[in-house]
């Protein structure tokens, strides 16, 4: 059974603000900050301290967080086992790219073992590290950068990372400049996901940005943006899986991106979770 106060020190962890925490919460920020000191003087340190008003976590707190999202897990784990005696249960998230287009077909032999069940959450990835740090995922399998010091990782697979259009258009097939998009329209997903940030860090590293862009249209919806690319209205980047099988798409290269990107499984350090690898996917790799 886990103290009341650890999940509120947990919280403020990951708010950084009394008030905030008293809302999510429903205290009042008195009990709040009284908990906190009552840890406090459990462990005999500080945990928070202010750097003018801004609160930060100190070195003690944070190897406190670590232990304690560790005894988080454990907790859950075996409240499911608790409940549910026999049935394993694995909290997953996939970016939009590997939950659509990679994961269909390789979780059925997981899944075809009835003592073993998923909870599967398809979101960007700036969304999936903020669930992994709410403990509301055991692992997540994501497309782009992360904090490679921060979690624990293992690599899933690699996948071709390409430029999309239309077949007629006259980027198909070619290598293209950033000076040639500047009177292209970019469909390009939401900011937090893992193809939009390989591709504005290609951007970046060309000294260029968005706004040398003719147009920039946000979608979160990958059928919606082949659609609009089937329909002539732009073109995107993304993973070239993508579009497999897709008869009206075509393929370009952009100058200076990556043309292969890594989806990684990410975990908490010390939460046990790269465990549950082998189980969901027997052929996978060395954990790092």
């Amino acid at each position: 059974m886990i103290d009341h106060r650890i999940r509120t020190f947990l919280t403020l962890c990951e708010t950084m603000n009394y008030r905030r925490t008293a809302q999510l919460l429903q205290l009042s920020q008195p009990a709040v900050t009284q908990q906190i000191h009552a840890l406090e003087r459990e462990y005999g340190c500080r945990l928070f301290q202010y750097d003018g008003r801004q609160l930060h976590a100190t070195e003690q707190a944070q190897r406190l967080a670590n232990y304690a999202r560790a005894a988080m897990v454990s907790d859950r784990q075996l409240r499911a086992e608790l409940a549910h005696p026999g049935l394993l249960t694995v909290r997953l998230g996939a970016t939009r790219t590997i939950g659509d287009f990679v994961l269909p077909g390789r979780l059925c032999g997981f899944l075809q073992k009835e003592d073993q069940t998923l909870e599967l959450t398809v979101d960007n990835t700036a969304r999936l590290l903020e669930l992994l740090e709410q403990e509301r995922l055991d692992l997540a399998l994501v497309e782009g950068e992360f904090n490679r010091s921060r979690y624990g990782w293992a690599p899933f697979c690699s996948s071709p990372f390409s430029g999309i259009c239309r077949k007629d258009h006259p980027f198909a097939g070619q290598t293209v400049t950033l000076r040639q998009l500047a009177d292209q329209s970019v469909i390009l997903r939401e900011p937090g996901s893992g193809t939009r940030g390989i591709f504005e860090d290609t951007l970046r590293r060309s000294g260029g940005s968005l706004r040398d862009l003719g147009r920039v249209i946000c979608v979160n919806s990958f059928p919606l943006i082949l659609r609009m690319l089937a329909e002539g209205i732009g073109i995107t980047f993304a993973y070239s899986a993508v579009c497999a099988g897709s008869q009206d798409l075509a393929l370009f290269h952009l100058e200076g991106m990556r043309q292969t990107g890594e989806f990684c499984f990410v975990f908490r350090k010390s939460s046990g979770a790269e465990r549950l690898i082998p189980l969901l996917f027997p052929d996978q790799g060395v954990i790092r």
